[in-house]
């Protein structure tokens, strides 16, 4: 298994175990979603993983590398049923991600960097739905 591997799934695993109370569909990578014959749900979660570049820390090319990235939720709600049902959601996923979080897999340890940036809610492009984009920073040394 790749390192990138490795990252990406203590990220999706960590994100398996979120406990949402209105528990909203996720839309992950790569996924054709919604499935076919299915409607688009009115709320729901898109997931995607932002890989940044790596940084070479000592000298030795094949010495551990810091490597950063945002792992990037963006909840999508109707339009008019007002700014709480995503906000709230938000927030959730937020805590499920607190700052100094240490997350493993195969060896590797992931670390969320800091408490996860939200942005200001506003309409989609489409104006169909009320979207509010939670970024979580994550970095590890490998």
């Amino acid at each position: 298994m790749t390192i990138e591997e490795k990252i990406e799934n203590a990220l999706f695993t960590r994100t398996l175990s979120l406990s949402i109370e209105a528990s909203p569909p996720i839309a992950w990578p790569n996924f054709k979603f919604p499935a076919d014959g299915e409607e688009k749900p009115a709320t729901y979660i898109e997931a995607r993983l932002l890989p940044n570049n790596n940084t070479r820390i000592v000298m030795k090319g094949s010495g551990p590398h810091l490597r950063q990235g945002i792992l990037q939720f963006t909840v999508r709600t109707p339009l008019n049923v007002g700014a709480t049902p995503a906000t709230t959601m938000a927030g959730e996923i937020a805590e499920h991600f607190p700052a100094d979080l240490d997350l493993f897999e195969d060896g590797i340890r992931v670390r969320i960097q800091q408490a996860p940036d939200m942005t200001q809610a506003e309409p989609t492009d489409d104006e169909v739905s009320w979207a509010v984009r939670v970024d979580i920073r994550y970095e590890t040394f490998c």
